[in-house]
């Protein structure tokens, strides 16, 4: 995660963990995903979001 970070940071952007609620996760995923059940997969794994450094 650390190259893909300085990689990233390269541009002004980072990747940081996602700490919202696992809850919105089946609203986000895409409809080919949905109804095959692999959403406790996502629910388990962490995630992350890419944002602006600060």
């Amino acid at each position: 995660m650390g190259l893909i970070n300085w990689l990233f940071g390269l541009f002004g952007y980072e990747w940081v963990k996602d700490t919202a609620p696992a809850e919105n996760i089946s609203e986000q995923t895409p409809n080919i995903v949905q109804g095959e059940d692999w959403e406790d997969l996502y629910q388990e794994s962490p995630r992350y979001v890419l944002r602006k450094k600060s």
